[in-house]
């Protein structure tokens, strides 16, 4: 294991015998070939360490490379990424708040598009509270997280039906879900591809995913770029992951559709065509895609505007 991510480990207080890390191939395209974009990200509020991210030569997608095996995801996830974000495993008040005012906006969002009642999956739901809006049009609703004090508040003190797993374990009933969302969660979580085939075995035909991305850059990129995000989707990045997956997006947007606690991140919803074939999506990367080059020129022209 390179000596960096030793000193990662210890600084998030994780036994470093206990893991190894990983070169990964690009999420999205499968390709090997990435230029390190940047080696220093933020490790904690005001504490950097180098956790390389890189962009994709073939498709320009962003994501840390090399990252650590899956046990060290489970065991972060499931026991220190509150503490270290908060310094508290249990949620405040104003969280739980917030995911109401997100679902609510969300609800609102969708509604023109889906039926007045049907059955939603939230991947990576946290305390669950984006759920009730749902529930409260007579929705039947199901979230899961890897979070287990989150869950058991949601389970035990809102009443919500939430499971705690992470997402490459779910174990779902196929061909059932009429929307699926995946707000934020599928840039934290372990392997986002297993995420979405498990997720597409359990839609229903022309059944919606909404996934929401954190968007570009709010500030340096030295802060933008931090240990808890593990892949960086753009505009042009989520529609890729979707369809790769057999999702078509149809609305995708930068608007603040959940509220104003979530600046710069964006939206894209897509309905699924059960039909797709891997080889549609190899034509598809062809024409829609990035360039890793002006990637780079991007978050470099960004950064210069806080460093005058």
């Amino acid at each position: 294991m390179e000596d960096y991510i030793k000193d990662y480990l210890n600084h998030i207080s994780m036994d470093q015998k206990k893991y190894f890390s990983e070169f990964i191939r690009c999420e999205v395209c499968e390709s090997e070939d990435h230029k390190i974009v940047r080696e220093i990200v933020s490790i904690s509020r005001g504490n950097y360490g180098k956790l390389p991210v890189v962009s994709c030569k073939k498709c320009g997608f962003l994501f840390q490379n090399p990252r650590l095996n899956e046990q060290f995801y489970e065991d972060y996830y499931k026991k220190n990424y509150r503490n270290l974000l908060f310094k508290r495993n249990d949620p405040s008040k104003d969280f739980i708040n917030d995911q109401l005012l997100r679902g609510k906006k969300l609800f609102e969002f969708i509604r023109e598009f889906i039926p007045k009642k049907g059955k939603i999956l939230d991947v990576g739901c946290s305390v669950g509270c984006m759920l009730i809006p749902f529930i409260k049009y007579g929705w039947e609703a199901f979230g899961t997280d890897l979070d287990t004090d989150y869950v058991k508040y949601g389970k035990e003190r809102l009443g919500l039906p939430l499971e705690d797993v992470k997402a490459e374990n779910m174990i779902l009933e196929e061909n059932s879900y009429d929307l699926i969302i995946i707000m934020g969660s599928l840039e934290h979580i372990y392997d986002p591809n297993k995420t979405l085939e498990i997720c597409k075995k359990a839609a229903k035909d022309n059944s919606l995913i909404i996934l929401e991305g954190r968007g570009e850059p709010q500030s340096h990129t030295r802060d933008y770029f931090n240990q808890n995000h593990h892949r960086y989707f753009s505009l042009v990045s989520i529609e890729l992951m979707m369809m790769k997956h057999g999702w078509k997006p149809f609305l995708t947007t930068d608007a603040m559709i959940h509220g104003p606690t979530r600046p710069g991140a964006f939206t894209s919803v897509g309905k699924l065509e059960k039909q797709f074939k891997k080889e549609d999506f190899k034509k598809i990367l062809k024409n829609h895609k990035e360039n890793y080059k002006e990637v780079i020129k991007k978050l470099d022209n960004h950064d210069r505007k806080f460093e005058l």
